[in-house]
């Protein structure tokens, strides 16, 4: 009964997975999507604990690939105990759960309870569970290219695209989040489903596996993904390169498969514009008929609210390879375990190249490396790198060992059971899913859905393989099986893991409806109403009193409150002042190296200046401990500059804003506020040429022309 539970959790995983989102949350898409692991990984687990008490005995079966991933497991717990902020590491970066240590214990455990229960027999519904999973993200994404998203339908009753900020027309992203994701993931699941299209048996059942295969490629290609597509086209490659070997039948029908895959990728276009072929015929249609409309393919395109490097734009080559140098100094100055796992967002800052501020998204936040390789190096060290590629090479090079395996046994003359074609097959395709992870993680990272097939991918190989059959692990628990054999101790044991299991899945459910008061919290604040914003951050605070994310906006929502309530009721606005203040510095005790926090408590001080002088100081403190934590972030001495005019120090204003100059050269809004200052301090000529080098940043720019009009009067 149990095993049949743990299957089903499984298919569970595979299928609902992607599709799981909500917009009642801060994140939409990655934070559910965690959480929803979190669940089925209790419920997993602790179904195999119980089954272990029930039979007392210890349900393990030996994998070579246990000890690599146990390895890099211990090499996470390593770093977050040396951690720079431990609550990241153990949780992950806020609205990117993916990667935090929890994280890699959900995806190692599912790993080992999947190797443990299952056979060779059981893989083809998990493939299947996979496939479909993927074919209903990609019917979801094809009507998305059209300009109808089934989001806007569900929640809006609109046959439109309309519901989302980014162009979801230009480059679809489904129920991932963003193009990029959606790509890697189904570039993955593309591989499966030529697997099941290969090894079906039935020609109705091929064909239709074959229309599958062809869904899941236009959905790829709609999300015009370079990175991911260089991927899908590294795992062609290893397919390819099994045709050498491969029996005839097998070769032609992988020769179609692949045929329709580059097919469907040149002729709807990729993350290549140079391959478009229907765009390239489009154009060449034009030049012959001019009197015919025709149809353009949307193009890729920088959507808001997500960095370049994400959306893969133009000038993301560049940015990639400023963000990788300041990865690579934080890694030769942390060189053994990292800064801590997760804690990129606040490593990066130390080690930030001073060139990253004449980018275009010089002022954006980044979390990860966009290279996971670099990422883990910097985060984790050398224990955690090495430990990861271990983990990497094991897989690929039993699989290379497999397929070779295969061929060098046939025609010879023994009793060893031989791999079957379909093994060879299935090894195939799974590494070839596999590399296509590995490439597109070398220009990005991974996010829940393609780190779950990580792990399994790995798991799948060896079950059906039949790698996990021998030395099967009947360990007595704690050899005391006498001791377990006792009715009462074994009742008090399986009532133990009950509950424990419900407290977790209490737990887990928690942090979603915190995260929904958040969410709420967060909108209200930007939308000016603190009150409101206080009340839904305190109750969300109050359930989660461990998130140092909450207590820094609640701190914010407070100092705001404070100051319209300054006015009406003195003694609500001292109380609220108090909060401000200590949940402010709760915050940063929690999370000391986190510039954001920072940012947010200068606001907050900065509300509370203006109610109370003696906050002045301490907010001139929290920007000189910011430029501290993010030496070369040009931002944070502007800031410094505006708020030292405030308070009445233009001299030491000035300063700042030089130095913020100094750091970035085109900084129009330091040039304009450094000529503001100027002006204030009656010196004219040092004005009006902070003011000319405003016109030579952005011609006939209206805010320096009203202050040129100043100074000539």
């Amino acid at each position: 009964m149990l095993k049949t539970t743990i299957r089903y959790l499984y298919y569970c995983l595979l299928i609902a997975t992607p599709l799981v989102w909500t917009s009642l949350n801060f994140e939409l898409f990655e934070f559910n999507k965690m959480i929803f692991i979190y669940l089925l990984t209790t419920l997993i687990a602790g179904a195999w604990i119980l089954d272990c008490l029930f039979s007392k005995r210890l349900i393990m079966r030996k994998s070579f690939m246990a000890l690599p991933i146990l390895l890099f497991l211990a090499s996470q717990v390593v770093s977050t105990v040396t951690s720079m902020d431990l609550h990241t590491s153990i949780w992950g970066y806020y609205s990117r759960s993916n990667g935090g240590l929890l994280s890699i214990i959900c995806y190692s455990l599912l790993f080992l309870v999947f190797t443990a229960y299952f056979t060779a027999q059981d893989l083809a519904g998990f493939l299947k569970a996979t496939l479909f999973g993927g074919l209903i993200v990609a019917l979801y994404a094809i009507p998305e290219h059209y300009g109808v998203s089934p989001s806007c339908v569900l929640l809006h009753h609109q046959w439109t695209a309309s519901c989302w900020i980014q162009d979801v027309q230009a480059r679809v992203f489904a129920t991932l989040g963003q193009p990029n994701w959606l790509a890697a993931y189904l570039a993955m699941v593309i591989f499966i489903g030529l697997y099941l299209f290969l090894t079906a048996k039935d020609l109705l059942v091929r064909a239709i596996y074959l229309v599958i295969l062809i869904g899941l490629n236009m959905a790829f290609s709609f999300t015009y993904s370079q990175s991911a597509t260089l991927g899908l086209f590294a795992g062609l490659g290893v397919c390819f390169l099994s045709l050498i070997k491969s029996p005839q039948l097998s070769r032609k029908l992988m020769l179609l498969g692949l045929t329709v895959i580059v097919i469907i990728n040149l002729s709807l276009g990729s993350g290549f514009k140079r391959l478009n072929l229907a765009q390239y015929l489009s154009q060449l249609n034009r030049t012959q008929t001019t009197n015919q409309p025709t149809a353009n393919i949307p193009q890729p395109s920088v959507t808001p609210g997500v960095t370049q490097l994400e959306a893969g734009g133009t000038d993301s080559g560049k940015i990639r390879l400023i963000v990788w140098k300041g990865a690579w100094e934080t890694f030769k100055h942390f060189p053994l375990f990292g800064t801590g796992v997760e804690t990129f967002a606040y490593s990066y800052y130390l080690f930030r190249p001073t060139e990253h501020n004449l980018v275009s998204e010089w002022d954006f936040l980044y979390n990860k490396a966009h290279n996971e390789y670099l990422n883990y190096l910097s985060t984790t060290g050398m224990f955690g790198f090495g430990t990861y590629l271990l983990m990497i090479g094991v897989f690929i090079g039993w699989s290379v060992w497999f397929i070779a395996y295969r061929v060098s046994l046939s025609g010879k003359n023994n009793n060893e059971q031989r791999p079957t074609t379909n093994d060879q097959l299935l090894i195939t395709c799974l590494l070839a899913a596999y590399i296509s992870y590995l490439v597109q993680n070398f220009f990005g990272f991974s996010v829940v859905m393609i780190a779950t097939l990580f792990y399994l991918f790995p798991a799948f190989g060896i079950v059906g393989a039949g790698q996990n059959t021998e030395g099967k692990v009947h360990f007595s628990l704690i050899t005391l099986k006498d001791f377990f054999s006792n009715r009462a101790i074994n009742l008090f044991s399986i009532l133990v893991t009950a509950g424990t299991i419900a407290w977790l899945v209490f737990g887990i459910g928690t942090v979603w409806y915190a995260d929904t008061l958040f969410a709420l919290g967060m909108n209200y604040s930007e939308s000016g109403v603190p009150t409101r914003a206080y009340k839904y951050l305190s109750q969300a605070q109050t359930l989660r009193p461990d998130e140092p994310y909450y207590k820094a906006e609640l701190g914010f929502a407070a100092a705001s409150t404070a100051s319209l309530a300054s006015d009406q009721d003195a003694s609500l606005s001292g109380e609220l002042v108090k909060v401000a203040d200590q949940e402010t510095k709760l915050a940063l005790q929690a999370s000391p190296a986190n510039t954001s926090f920072y940012r947010t408590a200068i606001r907050t001080y900065y509300q509370l200046s203006a109610l109370d002088d003696k906050y002045q100081k301490t907010t001139l403190q929290m920007l000189d401990k910011t430029i501290q934590l993010a030496p070369t972030d040009a931002k944070v001495y502007y800031n410094k500059g505006l708020i030292l005019g405030q308070f009445g120090q233009t001299d030491e204003g000035l300063k700042a804003l030089q130095k913020a100059i100094e750091l970035k050269s085109n900084y129009r809004e330091a040039y304009l506020t450094l000529g503001e200052f100027y002006q204030q301090l009656g010196q004219k000529d040092q004005a009006k040429e902070a003011y000319t080098t405003v016109f030579k940043l952005v011609p006939n720019d209206p805010e320096a022309l009203d202050k040129m009009k100043e100074l000539e009067k």
